[in-house]
């Protein structure tokens, strides 16, 4: 019998009986049962020989201790031990992947005797009990994220029942469009977590990736499929999986972590509250999640490191997937990103499906030639990629800011946003099969992409332009490309073969479009194209139910009110034209979607809501007749609140659109938020 417990067990700080395999890793059946190759007093004596080494003492005799037999190096992390194995990307670094206490840590330069000498320890198997990289010291924050004792987290796993719906929803919706494991990973897990004992005995670790994907998992759902489907209402599940996921998290001591699997919660976690948490809580924790990642060495290529491809393909996931939670956020938030332009070197993903690809292979799997199951989430990745390496005639980096430089001209911008169009068009549009729902949705998502970097490209606000400066071609472009984006908005909300992914693209409305055809709207309330832009916004609110939420967002409250002020410039234009016909005169119908909201309005503004301006100097202003429209001030239950643009106000808003018709003052920033 081992002397020394298993290395699985001596992870999970769990007792080993130390049979080969001990029970623990038999009954886990992902768990290898090694056992060290050196005795705890081997050990001792190969560090102290390294003390004496690092203090100078280079020419000290050699361990008598020394074991005859060695090990292999593990097969997703290896150790260089020749300089030459790592490319030097930067002048006096050597970035290398090392493994402490069963930890991954990546360090941008080593010094080589260290190097030598844990490598020395790691392939004859003996890992030291102390990290290298010493640690001293409390955690921060410990009062404030501490784990809640009396919650046991292996009983509070849903029955066997709901643990198998969630993870099919899981399967069917959330790891399609998310992709930060492995189909054959998640099987493996998935197992663990339905099997009759499966909770028990899982590290804290497991517990915050299971708990994650329960909880993105009722994130996908619809109010209604909660009890429909699980038999509890959404909110009920989301709040009680959020509380577990956390105090996994906290189990886990995420701060300081510097485990994949942990990081992959941590994302998931992010995902599901982009439309619940305060947005700046979610940036800065996203900011913490990047920092572990970087502590992992995520921001590296694998193969730089001399990864395994499994190893390299699995971090290249993780990486792009936080780069573009952290940009979202960033937008969301009325700033941008630093990291996304940072000079990090990780390689896209490779187009692959799953199968494709194990721990075991020490060759990069050849790509394949169409879509696969990654190229949903790698057209996004290649938009950002490609982005990060636009180049001004100077070489230096434009950024992910460039659409909005003064400096760059509109052909300037129009040649790059063809270039991405090309791209998009060759690498993954042109292979879109429309009977299936991941083609359909990367279609329609790519190709509103590209509309609305064309309408920004347009916009007088990327110009230092005036709205009424703009010539009559440009603003009917500019308008027809507003049109675009909205009817690709609309397409993702009416197509049926795609509503289980909708949940993804929540949150992400132009509203900077909408507000422009609202403006149209008002202009040419008296010509035909009037009546086509109605039923473009009847369409928009019929497709898009949430648009009438109006208390979590103030951007739908503002633009309800934009809105009724272009109804009554289009109603006041039709009562005129009809007095001139008394015999077939009948009152104009104001839209059921627009009735609607105005009904809304009241119920959720009008405690807090000042008087607006005065009829007489609303019938002064330019083309606007009669009007009921009420200054639009948020009310005192959603003032205070972060509503996504909390931070932001109007400038001169108010005044000099809803009361002058001066559509020159629009903060633009305002509406542009969370493209």
């Amino acid at each position: 019998m081992n002397t020394q417990a298993c290395q699985p067990c001596v992870k999970r700080k769990v007792r080993c009986d130390r049979k080969e395999p001990c029970s623990n890793c038999n009954r886990r059946k992902q768990d290898h049962c090694v056992y060290p190759e050196l005795s705890p007093a081997e050990r001792i004596k190969q560090l102290e020989a390294l003390v004496r080494s690092l203090r100078g003492s280079e020419h000290c005799p050699p361990d008598d201790h020394t074991p005859a037999k060695t090990t292999a190096p593990s097969a997703s992390v290896r150790l260089p031990t020749d300089t030459g194995d790592v490319t030097q990307l930067q002048k006096g670094t050597n970035p290398r992947i090392v493994k402490e206490d069963g930890e991954i840590a990546y360090l941008e330069s080593w010094s080589s005797k260290i190097v030598e000498s844990a490598t020395a320890l790691r392939t004859s198997g003996g890992y030291p009990r102390t990290p290298l990289i010493t640690s001293t010291g409390s955690s921060a924050l410990q009062s404030i994220i501490c784990r809640d004792p009396c919650i046991d987290l292996a009983k509070r796993h849903p029955v066997p029942r709901d643990t198998i719906k969630l993870w099919d929803i899981f399967c069917e919706r959330v790891d399609p469009v998310v992709k930060i494991a492995f189909s054959w990973e998640i099987d493996r897990i998935r197992a663990t977590a339905t099997a009759t004992n499966g909770p028990d005995g899982l590290t804290f670790q497991e517990h915050a990736f299971i708990f994650a994907v329960y909880l993105i998992s009722v994130t996908s759902l619809t109010e209604d499929e909660g009890p429909r489907l699980l038999g509890r209402p959404k909110m009920a599940m989301f709040a009680e999986y959020q509380i577990l996921c956390e105090q996994a998290l906290a189990g886990s001591n995420f701060l300081e972590t510097s485990d994949i699997t942990t990081i992959q919660a941590l994302a998931m976690y992010i995902i599901s509250g982009l439309e619940r948490f305060n947005t700046r809580s979610l940036w800065s924790l996203t900011g913490a999640v990047l920092r572990s990642a970087e502590r992992c060495g995520l921001h590296r290529d694998g193969t730089l490191l001399g990864l395994s491809p499994y190893e390299t393909e699995r971090r290249r996931r993780l990486w792009w997937q936080l780069q573009h939670i952290d940009l979202a956020l960033g937008v969301k938030s009325g700033s941008f990103s630093l990291t996304i332009t940072a000079p990090w070197d990780s390689e896209l993903p490779l187009n692959i499906e799953d199968e494709d690809i194990n721990p075991q292979m020490r060759e990069t799997p050849k790509e394949r030639h169409g879509l696969t199951a990654m190229s949903q989430c790698l057209t996004t990745y290649w938009i950002l990629y490609e982005q990060r390496s636009f180049c001004r005639a100077d070489g230096s980096k434009m950024g992910l800011t460039w659409i909005a430089d003064k400096s760059l001209s509109r052909a300037e911008k129009e040649m790059l946003i063809n270039r991405l169009e090309t791209g998009l068009n060759q690498r993954y549009i042109q292979f879109c099969d429309p009977i299936r729902p991941l083609d359909v949705l990367l279609q329609i998502l790519a190709r509103s992409f590209v509309y609305c970097m064309r309408r920004l490209a347009l916009h007088p606000h990327a110009h230092d332009e005036k709205l009424s400066q703009m010539s009559e071609h440009n603003r009917q472009e500019l308008l027809d490309f507003c049109i675009q984006c909205l009817n690709y908005d609309i397409a993702s909300y009416s197509n049926p073969s795609i509503k289980h992914f909708r949940w993804r693209f929540q949150g992400y409305f132009q509203w900077s479009a909408l507000v422009y055809v609202l403006i149209e709207a008002h202009r040419q309330c008296n010509t035909p194209k009037a009546e086509k832009l109605w039923k473009l916004l009847s369409d928009v609110y019929t497709a898009d139910s949430s648009l009438s939420e109006l208390l979590d967002d103030r951007r739908k409250s503002y633009a309800v009110e934009l809105m009724i002020l272009a109804w009554n410039a289009r109603e006041n234009f039709l009562v005129e034209r009809q007095q001139h016909q008394p015999e077939t005169y009948r009152p104009p119908q104001k839209p059921a979607f627009l009735v609607d909201l105005e009904n809304r309005l009241p119920k959720q503004f009008g405690a807090g809501r000042p008087e607006g301006p005065s009829k007489r100097k609303l019938d002064e202003a330019e083309n606007l007749g009669p009007t009921t429209a009420k200054k639009a001030v948020p009310s005192a239950d959603t003032r205070g609140r972060d509503l996504q643009t909390d931070s932001l106000i109007f400038s001169q808003f108010d005044q000099d659109i809803f009361v002058e018709n001066n559509f020159d003052a629009i903060d633009w920033s305002f509406w542009e938020l969370g493209l």
